[in-house]
């Protein structure tokens, strides 16, 4: 068993190791989702979220790997055919006693999270949740049937019909404790008018991620393009990290400076997640000044997000974290 276990362990070990920074990156925009839906986030959605989303990448990292390591030499000395008898799980039963229920259990238990999650967080109703539940599994049984649709060379992973069944019960059962949940703890109708101008320093972090992303949306392709210019036309050298820096920089002026201050205090990021920019009425040279600040300090910070930035931009990053506990705001709002 072991000598088995040891063709995988490495791409396991990597795919444990990722999969709680992977579900961290990945639940930004859960967040971001919520505070648009919601217009507001607690503490416990913060954990419902990361524990859906840590449940998910687990989904497919646990159902996918471990992958071989060799993979032709593993398909030369394994031969794995599907297991198409509805019934077998009897047997199995039968013949298998406890260690048969418990792998039943597991299948059955491991799909009822994602039951929940569509019932209870997507909203989504029966008749598309469970048809939902069984096309994952069958994606995920086909995946193992055709080693990830011929990613490798053969079958490392037992295709079991019996499987598809278990899940997709599972998947039913969390959508019955969704539908029970949401009629004990109904959710609460949101104001689309409503736009916070105090918001709290997750806010703050979701609507700077999307406004991050969207620079990038803007920055790519332009630095693209430039640079085959100068390849293709002009013969020159392609782009210094200079001026991909101050490129960068006036792209990330256009999502901070220009756009909040044609939508009223809301960035792409901000608008989304509810929120102003804008803590109070500023007009004239403050209004002017506070978004110059503004734009000042989160370019540090987009800067050192980057990992482009140097190491006083880390700590200057962490003062603002400390400034926001001691003072609940950022320095610029002060202004």
């Amino acid at each position: 068993m072991m000598a088995f276990i040891g063709g995988f362990s490495q791409p396991f070990i990597l795919a444990v190791i990722l999969w709680p920074f992977m579900s961290a990156l990945l639940t930004l925009p859960v967040l971001a989702y919520l505070y648009h839906r919601e217009n507001r986030i607690r503490f416990t959605s913060v954990l419902a979220s990361y524990g859906s989303v840590l449940y998910l990448l687990s989904l497919a990292c646990f159902t996918l790997y471990p992958l071989p390591e060799d993979p032709e030499r593993y398909c030369a000395a394994h031969h794995v055919t599907p297991q198409l008898d509805v019934w077998r799980f009897v047997g199995d039963l039968q013949y298998g006693g406890l260690d048969a229920l418990l792998q039943i259990l597991f299948n059955v238990v491991f799909f009822m999270p994602l039951g929940f999650i569509l019932g209870r967080f997507v909203r989504m109703r029966l008749r598309f949740a469970l048809p939902l539940c069984f096309l994952t599994s069958l994606l995920i049984e086909t995946s193992q049937l055709t080693g990830i649709f011929g990613l490798y060379p053969c079958a490392y992973r037992l295709f079991d019909v019996d499987d598809l069944i278990w899940n997709t019960s599972g998947g039913l059962l969390g959508l019955v404790v969704a539908i029970i949940a949401n009629h004990l703890i109904p959710t609460r109708a949101v104001d689309d008018d409503v736009i916070t101008t105090q918001p709290g320093f997750l806010r703050r972090s979701v609507a700077f991620c999307i406004d991050y992303a969207w620079t990038l949306v803007l920055y790519v392709p332009l630095t693209s393009l430039i640079y085959l210019i100068e390849v293709n036309v002009t013969g020159s050298r392609p782009l210094t990290f200079t001026m991909g820096g101050v490129m960068f920089l006036g792209c990330y002026a256009v999502m901070e400076l220009i756009v909040p201050a044609a939508r009223h205090g809301r960035t792409l990021g901000s608008g989304f997640v509810r929120m102003s920019v804008e803590t109070k009425p500023r007009t004239g040279f403050r209004r002017a000044a506070f978004y110059l600040v503004r734009f000042g300090v989160l370019a540090v910070v987009a800067h050192w997000f980057a990992g482009a930035g140097q190491a006083w931009m880390g700590w200057f990053t962490l003062a603002l974290i400390v400034f926001w506990i001691a003072a609940h705001r950022m320095p610029y709002d002060f202004i």
